[in-house]
């Protein structure tokens, strides 16, 4: 790349006059003329331009920065906030005033292209029928000399329609393709009821790719710029939660390549800015609204740092609040995906670290730890809002609210045991649900319930009789996970008696069910997984075991699983 010789005088000259060279570059049309842009970005990244950097730090020329590149989609943020409409179905109208304009998309090219085609097909064809009339014509002329034809007359008079028709399609198409062409006309003319009177347009969206090189140069030189310019940060939290960056994330396609790094930018000034305040717990689970929408762009570092902060970085007192802020979430309006995605990326990776009691490199987590972070208050809340709204919430995150009861269940049961009524309530509510998967996941729940607290006997037969008869489910593996994880505790639950019954339905269920292979094999697989269990019985299985050999193992067509298993 060639650079001119003269740049270094010229940004040491620069550093003598900070105010007016940060004065005269900072003006809405040289910003967004890459002559000037292109000069300036590439004098601030100087070694020798120390001095202008500062000065661009200072409170005035942030300011100036803020009001120049940033100052029409804040406006448009303040105005939507302003105003009480609510929001309803995007038109192409209402993308083009975040800067979206969909004629731009392949699509809406296509579809033109198809309506220009369609055209040029009737214009020929058009073509055809005036040469057909003019032929006509002239014989009629001919024959009108020599006598009378009305033949002839009757095809000129056909022939005229067919061209007055040709004529009337080939004007209609036409209409409709200047009705699209007035569409894709990048112009927003806003209604007066409208709360968006100052679109983006290419020139805003200019300036505020600009604004966000400057700001990139600046941090890039000052790790500690953004932790000191609350103004800006504030901005950019503004812009990240906006609407229009939503929406030109959503319509990549449609936007010039050039601004499809927006989220990616404002991602990282976000993820630098918490790595210097991880007091500041909301940035996290502002963060977790990229993953809402599926994009093109990789935001694999995103996930990656929020993993390495909730587990690494946070104090015991901040993961306090993360969870105190996951409650909030939980109780209010917001998405249940936004609430999903907080629980796989904040919670859990928060716990996992908290209980790595197993890992040597890290020692059990001490009961003033455990406190701190899961205080008793914390505890009853999240109970209490189960128990409220848990039967709304979505299966997807209903199953994830499961999860993090079996965390909270394996590893810190003695904070539970005054919930414990009411967590069984939850959960056996859930057990009644429609969707597999929900239930089943509740299943599994209820069985880590068993082996923690004390469970009336019939309970205990009760779910593990709902398990034995579960082999048509497609939630196998969780039905797998759920007997593996109640079949050990049986001896401890249940008497010996009611044990001994627990075997006899067993056997009860292995004997009217000989002919169906998959439930004799879900059988003999969990009585496989757990002998232990069933040592003490195994006179009544063998005459079992024999005739269900050639039904799981010796046909030709049995399933390898099926195969090993015998």
């Amino acid at each position: 790349e060639l650079i001119s010789p003269f740049r270094e005088p010229l940004s040491k000259y620069l550093n003598r006059h900070c105010a007016s060279a940060s004065g005269f570059f900072l003006e809405e049309h040289r910003l967004g003329n890459p002559m000037y842009s292109d000069l300036f970005l590439d004098l601030l990244k100087r070694d020798e331009s120390a001095p202008l950097r500062k000065y661009m730090s200072g409170r005035e020329c942030t300011v100036m920065l803020l009001n120049v590149c940033f100052e029409r989609p804040l406006a448009i943020i303040r105005s939507e906030k302003n105003s009480a409409t609510p929001t309803g179905k995007t038109t192409s109208s209402s993308l083009a005033a975040y800067g979206i304009n969909q004629w731009n998309s392949p699509s809406s090219q296509r579809k033109l292209e198809v309506v220009r085609q369609e055209i040029e097909m009737k214009h020929h064809y058009l073509s055809q029928k005036i040469k057909e009339e003019t032929l006509l014509t002239k014989s009629n002329e001919i024959a009108s000399s020599a006598a009378d034809q009305p033949d002839t007359q009757v095809a000129l008079q056909a022939a005229r329609r067919a061209v007055e028709r040709a004529k009337e399609d080939l004007n209609e198409t036409r209409r409709a393709y200047t009705h699209e062409i007035s569409k894709a006309t990048f112009q927003v003319l806003p209604d007066k009821d409208s709360p968006t009177q100052r679109p983006m347009t290419t020139t805003a969206l200019e300036l505020q790719y600009q604004g966000f090189k400057i700001v990139e140069v600046l941090i890039s030189h000052d790790s500690a710029y953004l932790p000191e310019h609350n103004d800006v940060v504030r901005g950019f939290r503004w812009l990240w939660r906006s609407r229009g960056r939503h929406y030109r994330l959503l319509h990549e396609e449609e936007m010039p390549p050039r601004y499809h790094s927006e989220s990616l930018i404002l991602a990282k000034f976000l993820t630098s800015y918490s790595k210097a305040n991880p007091t500041d717990v909301d940035v996290l689970f502002d963060l977790i609204r990229i993953f809402l929408q599926p994009s093109s762009i990789d935001f694999s570092f995103v996930k990656q740092f929020l993993n390495d902060t909730v587990s690494e970085v946070l104090s015991s007192e901040q993961k306090c609040q993360v969870m105190q802020r996951f409650l909030t979430l939980l109780s209010s309006d917001g998405s249940d995906e936004t609430k999903t995605l907080s629980l796989q990326m904040l919670v859990y990776p928060m716990l996992r670290s908290t209980f790595r009691q197993t890992t040597k490199n890290y020692p059990p987590p001490t009961a003033n730890t455990l406190n701190k972070i899961l205080p008793d208050a914390t505890i009853k809340d999240l109970i209490l809002i189960l128990c409220k709204d848990g039967s709304s919430f979505h299966p997807k995150l209903t199953c994830e609210l499961l999860r993090l009861i079996n965390i909270l269940l394996e590893n810190i049961r003695n904070k539970l045991t005054e919930h414990r009524k009411d967590m069984i309530k939850y959960i056996w509510n859930i057990l009644k649900s429609d969707d597999n998967g929900t239930k089943y996941f509740g299943y599994l729940v209820v069985s880590r319930f068993v082996v923690v607290f004390e469970t009336p006997p019939k309970v205990t037969l009760q779910v593990y009789v709902s398990l034995l008869r579960s082999h048509h489910s497609t939630e196998k593996h969780m039905v797998r996970a759920a007997l593996d994880t109640l079949v050990p505790s049986l001896p401890n639950r249940l008497t010996e008696d009611e044990l001994g019954n627990a075997i006899k339905y067993t056997l009860k269920l292995m004997y009217e069910q000989v002919n169906s292979v998959p439930q004799l094999a879900h059988l003999w697989d969990i009585i496989t997984r757990n002998p232990n269990v069933y040592i003490g019985h195994k006179s009544k299985f063998l005459p079992h075991m024999v005739n269900s050999l050639t039904k799981l193992g010796l046909s030709p067509n049995a399933p390898a699983e099926n195969k090993e298993l015998s």
